[in-house]
């Protein structure tokens, strides 16, 4: 069945807003699990999605960190940046690699002063041809 243009903007007029599933987005304050539908994800594709932490939190030393992803061989690897981009601690996880797949893994740090950092997940380089690796920078809060 096709839809047409103007039946789309009548559905997200009478709801008000628009959930695309497979892409982290969802209506009403609730949070949509990346993984649960790989329809917002073109096949083929290389992704990483962060789901926690959030933007802005606040996190100290263990916190716990979650998202969804498709990447070669299915590696997804990080690292925890300082404010003055000096490494703080770095690893990989496994996600997904043909099909999307869940990622998880706890990151361990020591700093002397709250500060604000980034975490860094991206795949890894593997070709210096095609486009380049996918990379999150999620901006945190980090305490000591």
């Amino acid at each position: 069945m096709r839809t047409s243009l103007f039946t789309w903007i009548a559905l997200i007029t009478v709801s008000g807003t628009l959930s695309l599933a497979g892409c982290g987005g969802g209506g009403g304050g609730e949070k949509a699990d990346a993984c649960a539908s790989a329809e917002g994800a073109p096949g083929n594709t290389a992704f990483v999605f962060v789901q926690a932490p959030n933007s802005g939190e606040r996190v100290s030393s263990g916190f716990l960190v979650t998202g969804c992803s498709s990447t070669f061989e299915a590696t997804v690897n990080w690292r925890l940046r300082g404010r003055d981009g000096h490494q703080l601690a770095s690893g990989f996880s496994q996600g997904g690699s043909r099909e999307p797949a869940p990622f998880r893994f706890t990151v361990t740090y020591s700093i002397r002063a709250s500060q604000i950092g980034m975490l860094e997940v991206y795949e890894p380089t593997v070709t210096t041809e095609g486009f380049p690796p996918v990379k999150n920078v999620v901006p945190l809060v980090l305490e000591p």
